[in-house]
């Protein structure tokens, strides 16, 4: 791997796809300078497929969300659009309690970048994983993703247990259901065969 993708201007995100098990990647990811990880991610236990770094958590500001006793570098906040505008200020009362932070220790992105993320993915609601690397695109020179398949081939994370799985899986219970997933991935399908992003898979390590 070479230095300009490891270094300051260059990032990886990791998702939350059930595929990152498929990869043994734990020590070449935590070569990199800055890592994103992605709402309710797990690195204990799973070392040897995501790593152990985390630098940049990424988040929705979710009701399911858990908060973290970790510190990072950032902690970034990605709200539709739609609710900016429905709470105004008062977003920030709601982002304390489930992220446990105050004002100073976030950043939210102001509602007309959320606004033209969705233009960019001609799509609303967004995930997080597609907010994060289209903020990724417009702060770092590299971009690296790894861990993204959309739910195409389950419901569920990496990180969720068998009955959980199960439950998703089977429609008992809701995952992505607000967000157009096909059209999220049709469009980072559109910014890989760009180049704008690259996959970790794709990239040749050194020995």
């Amino acid at each position: 791997m070479t230095g300009q993708l490891l270094g300051l201007n260059s990032i990886l995100i990791i998702g939350n796809s059930p595929s990152i098990q498929n990869f043994n990647l734990g020590s070449k990811i935590d070569q990199f300078e800055n890592i994103a990880r992605i709402n309710n991610f797990k690195t204990v236990g799973y070392e040897k497929y995501i790593g152990s770094k985390t630098s940049i958590w990424s988040n929705g500001a979710n009701q399911n969300l858990i908060k973290r006793t970790e510190k990072f570098k950032s902690t970034i906040v990605f709200i539709p659009p739609n609710i900016l505008n429905e709470k105004g200020n008062l977003i920030h009362k709601r982002i304390k309690k489930r992220l446990g932070l105050i004002n100073s220790n976030y950043d939210l992105i102001p509602i007309e970048k959320m606004k033209s993320y969705e233009k960019k993915c001609d799509c609303s609601r967004i995930t997080t994983g597609t907010n994060t690397i289209l903020w990724a695109i417009e702060n770092f020179e590299k971009v690296v993703i790894h861990g993204f398949d959309f739910f195409q081939n389950g419901k569920e994370h990496y990180f969720d247990g068998k009955l959980k799985r199960w439950l998703f899986n089977h429609k008992w219970m809701k995952k992505g259901g607000k967000h157009n997933l096909i059209q999220e991935k049709k469009y980072i399908e559109k910014l890989l065969e760009n180049g704008e992003i690259i996959q970790l898979k794709d990239m040749k390590f050194a020995n």
